[in-house]
């Protein structure tokens, strides 16, 4: 039964994260933490966003903006070898709660307009993704980072979809190898990771067809409301 939930959440937070750009991690980590322990999630998490990038970076990668794609891996790739420390020491309660904190922020930044958006240059960029990487290896939430860089960067739907996937498809064997290492990512859960692969990889062709017909400001918005009360929920409970 827990199989089936997870794959019905994994079909369709990947037609979301296919439309907003990210947060497929976000709602997956979000429902499954209901029943399995965050540090359990965060690395099947991982396994299933690389599966669902690598679909989306077939379907859209001539739109790709490679010099943020390039910025962000230089800056991320240190990030997340500080992150996987922190992983490694954090208790799975203080995991979930930064992870409903950081999303919230950037739900209410979103909706309210709290930072003015400025473009980053090419520093503040390869610094905003060292922090996203540490952000990305201890939640699996680095979005919240990545998504307004490079929102401000000029990146829009199709472009945004693939730079942001060929990131993952980058960086995340990396992530799911320290993973196993430390013993978060077990053999056993290959079954489960492949179930989510799969729902996600079909999710994907759900939100291709979205992009064409769905207004992307009406789509933010709804978006970021959807993912503020994953996050609130991830808070209270």
């Amino acid at each position: 039964m827990q199989y089936a939930l997870l794959a019905l959440v994994g079909f369709f937070a990947s037609a979301f994260s296919t439309l907003a750009g990210f947060g497929a991690g976000i709602i997956l980590i979000g429902v499954a933490s209901l029943f399995m322990d965050v540090k359990e999630i965060i690395p099947l998490s991982t396994g299933y966003f690389l599966a669902l990038s690598a679909s989306q970076v077939l379907t859209f990668r001539r739109s790709a903006d490679w010099q943020t794609v390039k910025l962000y891996c230089l800056g991320a790739l240190p990030g997340i070898l500080v992150g996987m420390v922190l992983f490694y020491v954090l208790d799975s309660t203080t995991v979930k709660r930064v992870m409903a904190v950081l999303v919230l922020g950037y739900c209410a930044n979103g909706l309210l307009g709290l930072v003015p958006e400025r473009r980053p240059g090419s520093a503040t960029t390869a610094a905003l993704s060292f922090l996203a990487g540490i952000v990305d290896a201890v939640t699996a939430s680095g979005g919240v980072i990545q998504a307004p860089t490079w929102l401000a960067r000029g990146l829009r739907k199709e472009a945004f979809v693939a730079s942001f996937a060929m990131t993952s498809v980058l960086l995340n064997p990396l992530k799911l190898g320290i993973y196993h290492a430390m013993g978060f990512l077990e053999l056993g859960n290959l079954p489960l990771l492949g179930l989510l692969a799969v729902s996600g990889i079909l999710g994907v062709q759900l939100g291709r067809l979205g992009l064409k017909y769905i207004s992307p400001e009406s789509f933010r918005r709804l978006a970021l409301a959807f993912l503020a009360l994953v996050a609130l929920r991830m808070l209270v409970w």
